[in-house]
């Protein structure tokens, strides 16, 4: 890793159970959390219970990598029993148990394809929309490690390249000796049932080339698929309908497959013949809900869960086999809502448990008639598993995901409610600083507004709002509309509004903090990534009167080169893509002078507050060029600037850009501390 700055241009695994405040100054500045609490990765993570309740797997990270762990409840017990390291790019992400003595695990490797060459480096690669591919097998072991198979094997297949994957596509929770898996073949994409104890397997159905995926019904029979399409920039949903003809029933490209666009997404197996679950949109509701899909028929059969203010986000299932026993939805917080009697009882004490400050999850393995495995995250939670008796309805903490973690030092969050300009009720997620409370006055604050714009912020472990929260400011992070989760009025609401209505919306929430007396009004910064660097760019010249400077990370500077982008990289002008974006944003023709209206690069010599601008070279969702080309403007406007350019870092916040993200967080604060002074402290006590 290497950083290009630019001048201004002036552990160890252990098992246990374990009224308003005046912001004054203390005399010395407290303890705060270190950056390495909040980026790379979990020391221990992806755990999942055998239907016993005896053992516990997971994988446990450290210095030289990833291990796959095997904890035996009983004897209270670890063993490591396999070992990824991270010299070789290589990382475990998934474990899970099928019957009582075998594990089934996915390992991956961080590639490029080198063209003309056999061979693969750790090199960018250009056709990846995450900047590198990841190259991805699966194997079946004994608890003990013993027993090594390789379910898919490139070198059986003649000639075949060693870059492409294999995944499981369905686990099979109710079948102990098989899973599904999608395997590339040289006659296209196949499904297979293969024996996780021999690796020996049954062709069930071979796809396209470019097929990622198919949902079996309660038969097993493949009857939907997703193909990859667009180069690998799109999804296309198919049904096989009664006669087994496949039939193409939903496509979605660019920037309407990333973010919240589609309305139809196949979640799984169905309970029924001829049926999947999937989340959809009908034509008469505006939020998403959940379904069971007849593909004979391309009917929605079933109504399983809907909620009028909230998109349904995914479906429970029992963990011994395929039936749906509730659904989860995104609100304020993660909300899951069983639909099975047993297990209801169950969630809903778990839930009074854990306590209302956290989400709470479903994790694999387990059975309703033993133990359940479960997971929470929260602001100040980075995540905790505990182990729950069905029988006794005990619950037992088992492991913290980071370890070492003071939780003294972390932030809590809030959620923050005021209305726009014109009357629209709004809200928004406040961090607050250790030691802080709701009725904490005049605080340096941040506001952060999420990228997308069609995404949307989350209740949980945030490294950027949790971070900067740490280190004594206030963040705030505005649920604007445009942005994704209240249904599908809320994101095109924001349609054509980017520097506009979403903008405002944005202010609006930044005022009433001021109002509010929670935020000091000659402290406040603005922050962001992706689009919300877009927002931050925008703000340094447009909202020069709320905000004293700005962070655009990986943000859009220039609308119209934007689109000139996506039109080159993603099909042309009749891409559903680039039209996607001619609405979404609007049309580079039709629209050029209110487009350049809102594109910091042609206002740079109107920027009126310090900048700081970072970006990764190898970002393919939004090209380094956008902030390239707005510090040549604020160069040739005789602007200050600061400019940090991160080799080898991409889009994404993931664990393995951890070194890369410590840059942008240590960054920012130094940057927040210099233009709008250091963190809030705690008062002394008397």
């Amino acid at each position: 890793m290497r950083v290009k700055q630019l001048g201004a241009a002036l552990a160890t695994l252990s098992f246990v159970v374990s009224g308003a405040i005046a912001a004054v100054p203390a005399a010395a500045e407290p303890a705060r959390a270190s950056v390495d609490m909040f980026v790379g990765y979990d020391t221990f993570r992806a755990a999942t219970l055998s239907e016993d309740g005896r053992y516990v797997a997971a994988i446990l990270h450290d210095n030289d990598g990833d291990m796959l762990i095997v904890h035996d409840r009983t004897t209270k017990t670890t063993r490591p029993i396999q070992r990824a390291r991270a010299d070789q790019n290589l990382e475990l992400t998934s474990v899970q148990f099928k019957g009582a003595d075998r594990l089934v695990f996915v390992l991956q490797q961080k590639f490029e394809i080198v063209q003309g060459r056999s061979t693969l480096t750790r090199v960018k690669d250009e056709d990846s929309d995450e900047g590198f591919r990841f190259v991805s097998r699966v194997y079946a072991s004994n608890l003990d490690g013993s027993d090594l198979v390789s379910l898919y094997d490139p070198a059986l297949e003649q000639g075949f390249p060693r870059y492409l994957s294999a995944g499981i596509d369905n686990i099979l929770p109710d079948d102990k000796d098989h899973i599904l898996m999608r395997t590339p073949s040289s006659g296209g994409t196949q499904l297979r049932k293969v024996d996780v104890r021999t690796g020996k397997y049954t062709l069930v159905e071979t796809g396209r080339s470019s097929t990622l995926g198919w949902l079996v019904d309660s038969t097993l029979k493949p009857v939907m698929r997703v193909d990859s399409v667009a180069g690998g920039r799109g999804r296309a949903w198919s049904r096989r309908d009664a006669k087994g003809k496949w039939i193409e029933i939903a496509r979605y490209l660019g920037a309407d497959n990333a973010n919240s666009g589609a309305n139809f997404e196949g979640l799984g197996r169905g309970p029924r013949p001829a049926t999947v679950i999937v989340r959809a949109r009908t034509d008469a509701r505006d939020t998403v809900g959940l379904y069971v899909y007849n593909t004979d028929t391309g009917e929605f059969e079933e109504e399983l869960y809907t909620n009028d203010s909230w998109d349904v986000s995914g479906v429970l299932r029992a963990p011994t086999s395929a039936d749906p026993i509730g659904a989860c939805y995104l609100g304020f917080k993660v909300n899951c809502v069983p639909s099975d009697e047993k297990f209801a009882s169950h969630w809903l004490a778990l839930e009074e448990a854990v306590g209302p400050d956290v989400n709470l999850y479903l994790s694999p393995g387990g059975s309703l008639d033993a133990s359940l495995l479960v997971n929470s995250d929260g602001p100040a939670d980075p995540g905790t598993y505990y182990i729950y008796d069905t029988k006794t309805r005990s619950l037992e903490l088992f492991q913290t995901a980071r370890s070492g973690i003071d939780l003294t030092l972390m932030p809590s969050a809030t959620i923050f409610d005021y209305q726009a300009k014109d009357g629209t009720d709004m809200w928004g997620y406040l961090w607050l600083p250790p030691g802080a409370s709701k009725d904490t006055r005049n605080m340096p604050t941040i506001v952060l507004p999420h990228g997308g714009p069609e995404a949307r912020d989350a209740w949980g472990f945030d490294p950027l709002a949790g971070y900067w929260a740490s280190q004594g400011y206030a963040v705030f992070q505005p649920h604007f509309r445009g942005g994704a989760g209240s249904g599908r009025g809320w994101v095109e609401a924001g349609h054509g509004q980017w520097g506009q209505l979403i903008q405002e919306d944005i202010n609006d929430g930044t005022r009433a903090l001021i109002s509010s007396g929670v935020a000091d009004a000659n402290r406040i910064c603005i922050a962001g990534w992706s689009h919300g660097g877009y927002v931050a760019f925008t703000a340094s010249y447009r909202d020069t009167d709320l905000y004293k400077c700005s962070l655009a990370g990986a943000g859009v500077s220039d609308l119209r080169d934007m689109q000139a982008w996506v039109r080159e990289e993603q099909g042309g002008k009749q891409s559903t893509s680039y039209k996607y974006w001619a609405e979404a944003i609007g049309d580079p023709n039709a629209d050029a002078a209110k487009l350049d209206k809102y594109s910091a690069k042609r206002h740079a010599d109107q920027v009126g507050m310090p900048i700081l601008i970072v970006h990764g070279e190898l970002d393919y969702t939004v090209p380094v060029e956008q902030s390239r080309d707005m510090v040549a403007a604020l160069k040739k406007a005789k602007k200050p600037y600061e400019y940090v350019e991160i080799e080898d870092m991409d889009h994404y916040l993931r664990p393995d850009q951890g070194d890369d993200w410590k840059i942008v967080l240590t960054k920012g604060k130094a940057f927040f501390d210099q233009h709008i002074g250091p963190g809030w402290v705690p008062p002394a006590s008397p």
